[in-house]
């Protein structure tokens, strides 16, 4: 399950729903046909390549949707498509000058924020000439769910694969207010690149997940360094200290903190005045 999230947000996702008694079902290629079953629906599906069934008392189908284009007779106007989704540039013009496109029939992130950032972009470019564009990097996203999760830019993967990186992982049972509310499930993991120290991206699972992931795109639209998030003095006890932990533990590593070799050789993490549970036992 989501295949496009960092992996370990797949991973901790999959386990805290299996936890919660679902069922996961992958390797699913296609829907073939929903039946009546008595007072249920019966689901059959492909999965590999053998036919399932399952049954429940009501189906939600939300595996994305495709571009109304029928009718429309694009081409006559000389806006390329891709299937059933128009091309279009950064600046939202198409391969027809005159002509803008924005929101899902774009087929890039289809989520709300991105349509209302890429109208608004359009509607400069279109009616004042304006060249801005639209920064798919940096979009977070997520999903309300038990528990929630968020991400935001680049994940470990995307980012390792074309440079130095140095990752922090903070288990949420290492922030004090996730132990005050007694919601210690879930991680925050912060992606900060070797050389730059540029924030490439955060992914979290917990409490407040989608609210905390905004503090690192901010971050990264501003093009803030790691040592500035570190140094960022956050409300105290609140969900997002995690990113503060986070942040110190990777400057740590960086060695790009200000501490004297005797605090170093304490061991633990520079500044981290929260305690985890493991280390207050």
């Amino acid at each position: 399950i989501l295949t496009v999230e960092d992996s370990l947000v797949a991973q901790t996702m999959t386990a805290a729903f299996q936890r919660r008694g679902v069922d996961l079902r992958t390797g699913i290629s296609g829907i073939e046909r929903i039946e009546r079953a008595g007072r249920d629906l019966a689901l059959v599906f492909k999965q590999g390549d053998e036919l399932a069934t399952l049954e429940a008392e009501a189906v939600v189908m939300s595996t994305g949707w495709l571009g109304n284009l029928s009718g429309l007779n694009l081409a006559a106007a000389g806006v390329e498509t891709d299937g059933r989704y128009v091309v279009s540039d950064q600046t939202g013009q198409t391969s027809a000058a005159h002509i803008y496109a924005a929101g899902d029939i774009d087929g890039r992130m289809m989520l709300v924020q991105s349509a209302s950032h890429e109208a608004r972009i359009v509607v400069e470019n279109a009616l004042l000439g304006g060249t801005d564009r639209h920064e798919y990097a940096i979009v977070p996203h997520g999903g309300f769910t038990h528990p929630e999760y968020a991400s935001v830019g680049l994940t470990e993967e995307q980012a390792r694969r074309d440079r130095d990186v140095v990752v922090a992982v903070v288990p949420y049972a290492d922030m004090d207010r996730a132990v005050i509310d007694g919601r210690t499930e879930g991680f925050c993991k912060l992606v900060v690149d070797g050389e730059t120290h540029r924030m490439l991206g955060a992914h979290v699972v917990g409490e407040q997940a989608l609210e905390i992931v905004h503090v690192v795109a901010a971050g990264m639209a501003a093009g803030m360094w790691v040592e500035q998030l570190a140094e960022l003095q956050i409300a105290y006890p609140t969900f997002t200290a995690i990113l503060g932990l986070a942040a110190r533990r990777i400057v740590a590593e960086l060695g790009v903190m200000p501490l004297t070799p005797e605090w170093r050789t304490l061991g633990r993490a520079p500044g981290e005045w929260e305690q985890s549970q493991a280390q207050a036992e």
